[in-house]
């Protein structure tokens, strides 16, 4: 549970980065999107901001929570660089924000299509990516199946993470689109 002190201090502390990075937001910009090394720099640095998370005393979900939202970036980062690499960007035309289209029964479909398909593609993923990556360490460790606890090492919880949801977010970024178009639901 958070206290108080602890949410003012994380909206201070972000303060403070926004400030200090703002005027280099472009060129970060530029070098995610544009240069051959931001997938390493992406899934390095993330990565090892997953394995340097404090250690607790304690056995605390915040290090696997923190995992999955790195892992998500890093996939995200490289799915945008990816995406950017092929071509395939979206520029909003017009001002922003961009209005809201009329609700008929066709976009109400075409909505539900891609929820459907959305769904079917980040769980699906998620399911044997995680399957694969818990059955990989598992082995490489010597840890049982059945030890369901062996989940919460260090070393076998931060790797299945990240890969995990590494996979998911390139899955969301650069596969579900394109299964969209495929299926004509744009």
């Amino acid at each position: 549970m958070f206290c108080f002190q602890d949410v003012i201090c994380g909206v201070l502390i972000s303060g403070v980065i926004l400030f200090l990075t703002y005027p280099y937001w472009e060129t970060f910009d530029h070098f995610q999107l544009n240069s051959s090394l931001s997938p390493v720099v992406a899934l390095g640095l993330l990565l090892f901001l997953s394995y340097t998370y404090p250690d607790l005393d304690h056995y605390s979900t915040t290090r696997g929570d923190t995992t999955t939202i790195l892992g998500s970036c890093a996939g995200y980062s490289v799915g945008y660089w990816v995406n950017n690499q092929l071509g395939q960007t979206f520029e909003p035309q017009g001002t922003l924000p961009v209005p809201l289209p009329t609700l008929t029964a066709n976009a109400l479909a075409l909505g539900t299509g891609r929820f459907l398909v959305g769904v079917v593609a980040l769980v699906g993923t998620r399911q044997v990516v995680k399957a694969a990556s818990l059955h990989v360490l598992y082995s490489w460790y010597g840890v049982p199946k059945s030890d369901q606890s062996a989940r919460r090492r260090k070393e076998i919880e931060v790797p299945y993470k990240f890969t995990t949801y590494t996979a998911v977010g390139l899955v969301h970024s650069i596969l579900a689109n394109r299964i969209f178009v495929l299926l004509g639901l744009l």
